[in-house]
């Protein structure tokens, strides 16, 4: 083995001393990569963490807000207060339960029962079920307590019925100034779990108790953040609120605030409070692809610190022959000298590129965030200005129809008033999907897919469309086999009304005008159409007019939106939107889609709903 002479003169023990410190050093440095690099991951994951509860958490707070003020309202109904004034009448408890069922139906809640101050349930809309709540007693339920005290009930809590879990919201029913019961309506967050689920994401709902009562993984639910205390397992027991779950502790090793260990996993854990309940919602993110980073990141500084061992055992060489060298050559050390220089010089160069380019590419990053956040802005306010435009057909139907049931009330006659309070339910549906869409927009989720019955469709924007039609004296004329298309029931309705109401427009101050709509099969496609005997729409703006806020109308009078959201909902769904001239003139509007391969276009298209 030959060694070199220089190494060959130092001592063993300086040596190994030297290698050792070196050793340590360059392991304490990449321990504090990895550090680094970890917990800047870990906060980076803790951002997200609260970034993404702030939604979750008010997508919860709205589905909960959907059904509070429910119990409220119908609790005035006199239906309800006639059956507690004689709860053993059969005829008054068959009109609850009927009533019951078809405001459950309508609204799409878990289950509405009301329930005598003694705590027996006298009427539930579930009360055609095997285990209908009709003559249980729900008095040991804190939410009926509530609500018999004159406040309103709020309260988490599995069946003890149906032993399916669900939140209890309560409203006292009065009378004479007095409460003679309580109306509760139970809303179902199963759906809500499943979405979570279906988004890849660790998510738990926790009570005052540390009860999971909510979560993406179904093996996490009922269980506990840390063994209950006797006085918390007691007040559990006292309200059987989880009373088919043993409340047994999750394998749960807390590492530090804010990262825990979990199943055999490492996450870090975000934690918002939520307003109902004494409630707080956690995420749980893993922290494996954090910690391969970071090995990563220390892999990398190991090996630049390789490169520069290399090249430093190679300088201090090259250094020793040159100085070996210069010691008998003195033009060699001039050369040497103007070699040192012209390397110091690019050295210095290169370093004031590098920080350049550094700082370029910072701002470079920052105008791109500043990009993204400017984009995702406007085509929020674009959506929200389509749905506000969309909002003003049903306002103006809305106020049209309780114009004529107050004049209806005023003259007795209670059935067309029922059939303008039905069509303004209606409406109000219409309205409540149509402001959905900012809300999915906003949590970035896409709705598709869906079927709808083309004449189903038609008749409902022809109700909508009646005053307006009549007052400008157009026909309607509808012809529309049964025929299904591939869109959701809100969506066709909302191209039919755009269609329909330009089609008015355009036939403003013409005499005997016609709008067609009709939808058929043609070969291989399904075809929806929409025409009518006005002026037309000259060649030269119909690749114009489906462009947002692009509008013919006079300023004021329309936001260039409707053909927009029109075309987007077609061609989102697979189909195209064409735009010709009719052979007795004015416009024909049709919409097409291929036909999907061993269908006709016909038959059920909604899954069927379950309880």
């Amino acid at each position: 083995m030959i060694r070199h002479p220089a190494l060959h003169r130092l001592p063993p023990a300086p040596r190994l001393a030297r290698l050792a410190l070196s050793c340590l050093l360059v392991a304490a440095l990449l321990w504090a990569v990895h550090g680094y690099r970890f917990k800047a991951g870990t906060e980076e994951l803790a951002l997200h963490a609260s970034q993404r509860l702030a939604l979750l958490a008010a997508s919860l707070d709205a589905e909960l807000l959907r059904f509070e003020s429910l119990p409220t309202v119908l609790a005035q109904h006199p239906g309800l207060q006639q059956l507690l004034q004689a709860p053993d009448d059969p005829v008054q408890v068959a009109a609850a339960n009927a009533l019951l069922e078809q405001v459950n139906e309508r609204t799409g809640a878990g289950m509405l029962y009301l329930i005598d101050p003694a705590g027996r349930t006298l009427a539930a809309s579930n009360w055609r079920r095997a285990d209908s709540f009709v003559g249980e007693n729900y008095a040991f339920r804190p939410y009926f307590r509530d609500a018999l005290a004159g406040g309103s009930g709020k309260f988490f809590a599995v069946g003890a019925t149906t032993q399916v879990p669900g939140f209890f919201i309560a409203h006292p029913v009065r009378a004479g100034g007095s409460i003679t019961g309580v109306l509760a309506v139970k809303v179902e967050l199963t759906q809500l779990e499943t979405t979570w689920a279906a988004g890849g994401e660790s998510v738990l709902v926790v009570d005052r108790h540390g009860v999971v009562a909510l979560s993406s993984n179904p093996a996490w639910k009922f269980g506990t953040l840390a063994p209950l205390s006797p006085d918390s397992r007691a007040a559990l027991a006292a309200t059987r609120q989880y009373f088919t779950a043993a409340l047994e502790p999750l394998p749960l090793v807390w590492r530090e605030p804010g990262r825990a260990l979990l199943g055999g996993r490492e996450y870090v854990v975000g934690s918002r409070a939520l307003g109902w309940v004494d409630w707080r919602m956690l995420m749980l993110l893993d922290t494996a692809p954090v910690r391969a980073a970071a090995w990563l990141a220390v892999l990398a500084a190991g090996l630049a610190l390789c490169v520069l061992a290399v090249a430093g055992l190679y300088w201090a060489l090259h250094a020793r022959r040159l100085r070996e060298r210069l010691a008998a050559q003195a033009e060699l050390e001039r050369t040497v000298a103007e070699r040192t220089a012209d390397l110091a010089t690019t050295n210095a160069q290169l370093l004031r590129e590098i920080s350049e380019r550094s700082a370029t590419e910072q701002k470079l990053r920052g105008t791109q965030r500043a990009l993204i956040e400017a984009n995702r802005l406007a085509a929020l306010g674009q959506m929200a200005a389509g749905v506000a435009h969309e909002l003003n057909q049903p306002l103006a139907a809305l106020r049209s129809f309780a114009g004529n049931s107050l004049t209806f009330l005023e003259r007795g006659r209670l059935q067309p008033l029922r059939d303008n309070l039905n069509q303004i339910i209606g409406l109000i549906e219409r309205m409540a999907r149509l402001t959905s869409q900012l809300k999915v927009f906003a949590s970035r989720q896409q709705t598709g897919g869906g079927s709808a019955s083309a004449a189903q469709a038609m008749q409902v924007v022809a109700g909508w469309f009646r005053e307006r039609l009549d007052a400008a004296g157009v026909e309607l004329r509808i012809d529309a086999s049964e025929v299904r298309l591939p869109l959701q029931p809100q969506a066709l309705e909302q191209v039919l009304s755009n269609l329909v109401g330009n089609a008015l427009d355009a036939l403003a101050g013409c005499g005997d005008g016609v709008i067609a709509m009709g939808a058929a099969r043609h070969g291989t496609q399904l075809c929806l159409e929409v025409a009518d005997n006005g002026p037309g729409i000259p060649q030269e703006l119909r690749e114009r007019i489906t462009q947002p806020f692009f509008s013919t109308k006079p300023l004021g009078q329309g936001l260039g939106l409707g053909l927009s959201i029109v075309s987007d909902l077609i061609e989102g769904s697979g189909g195209r939107l064409e735009i010709e001239s009719g052979a007795g003139g004015g416009t024909v509007m049709r919409a097409c889609w291929p036909q999907v391969a061993g269908t006709d276009g016909a038959g059920e298209g909604r899954a069927g709903e379950v309880e």
